[in-house]
């Protein structure tokens, strides 16, 4: 009766019956896993921030499928202070970066293409990918002085599917290693894309935690050209409010490749017209 693609195991794991275990009995636990900002303690404005919530302007509907203007408006500013000229009518707003996943894949993608995608990263990934019932091929990152991208690996990978690769994926900066890509690694990601008909997805939804700037680091991909890009990004993550669920994509590119990318996620984006007024 159900679909192959939720096939998944079910049964908690040994961990997860533990902490049930320790907290049926009210034992005290210390989670040094706790990534949730607001179970975190830290001091929020509580009333500006529900006071944003009461504008007058959410009564009103307006529909777009990109997304309210003056939302996309505000995503392009925030990318102009990293220098990198985006324009609003480049932006996709929605209301999770896994919902942006999703975007992508359907269009770039038909059942059974792949998507290379980093390793180590989080496992996110495999559930997307087998809900868009596509195939997820790893490269590998590798430590050498810092983690970077096995680019031979990677490469040899594309190869090996055999013309159904559709899209590299990265994660800027990766987790859980907290490496950034390098201008180099981007050259050469953005040659293999060019050379084999790839797009190149960057998920930028840690970029505002760099520890420190360097010089060789990516700053943003949204004004990425050489390759048709596609950067996620997130005001959850940002802003450290993840009750705040709205998310986007800057699509970017040569102009050919763009025109007919933007042509075809409005159509998307307008099927779902997920993202509310607030």
């Amino acid at each position: 009766m159900f679909a192959q693609r939720t096939s998944w195991p079910l049964t908690p794991n040994r961990l997860t019956q533990l902490l049930g275990e320790f907290r049926a009995q009210g034992r005290a636990i210390l989670d040094l896993t706790e990534s949730n900002p607001t179970r975190c303690g830290f001091a929020l404005n509580g009333d500006a921030l529900l006071a944003a919530l009461a504008d007058p302007r959410a009564l009103r509907y307006e529909p777009d499928p990109r997304g309210l203007l003056s939302a996309r408006e505000a995503v392009a500013r925030y990318y102009g202070e990293l220098s990198a000229g985006v324009l609003p009518q480049q932006v996709f707003l929605t209301t999770s970066t896994s919902e942006a996943y999703s975007y992508l894949f359907r269009l770039l993608a038909d059942p059974g293409d792949s998507v290379l995608v980093p390793r180590p990263s989080y496992p996110l990934f495999e559930f997307l990918g087998a809900l868009n019932d596509l195939r997820l091929v790893p490269y590998p990152l590798h430590y050498h002085d810092g983690w970077e991208i096995d680019l031979e690996a990677l490469a040899a990978s594309v190869r090996a599917v055999q013309g159904r690769a559709r899209a590299i994926l990265l994660v800027h900066p990766n987790n859980p290693t907290g490496s950034f890509l390098s201008r180099r690694e981007l050259d050469a990601l953005s040659a293999l894309c060019r050379d084999h008909g790839l797009a190149l997805i960057a998920d930028e939804v840690f970029r505002d935690y760099a520890l420190a700037a360097h010089a060789d680091r990516v700053p943003t991909h949204a004004d990425e050209t050489s390759a048709l890009t596609f950067t996620l990004s997130g005001l959850s993550k940002i802003s450290a409010l993840p009750q705040m669920k709205l998310a986007w994509i800057v699509a970017s590119g040569p102009s050919d490749l763009l025109g007919q990318a933007l042509e075809r996620l409005e159509v998307i984006a307008d099927t779902y017209l997920s993202v509310s007024a607030p």
